[in-house]
């Protein structure tokens, strides 16, 4: 599978770069290596859940992360 765009269904996935994951996490007042953390764990997974769902909004997936360091 080609990891920069994936087809499923009606959308396209297109993940994020860590750039915009950096600065999303910033703007949450989030250590950039958690963002790094955060990145290459669904980067590895292929932007899939670990139940192989595909991640279509990976802002979502990144809140329910911050959500799990915190409880």
């Amino acid at each position: 599978m080609n990891d920069v765009q994936l087809s499923f269904g009606f959308g396209q996935i297109n993940p994020p770069t860590l750039d915009e994951v950096k600065t999303f996490f910033t703007a949450k007042a989030v250590p950039v290596a958690e963002a790094e953390v955060f990145y290459y764990y669904y980067q590895s997974l292929d932007w899939h859940s670990e139940s192989g769902m595909p991640i279509h909004n990976w802002k979502e997936a990144a809140e329910d992360w911050l959500y799990n360091l915190e409880n």
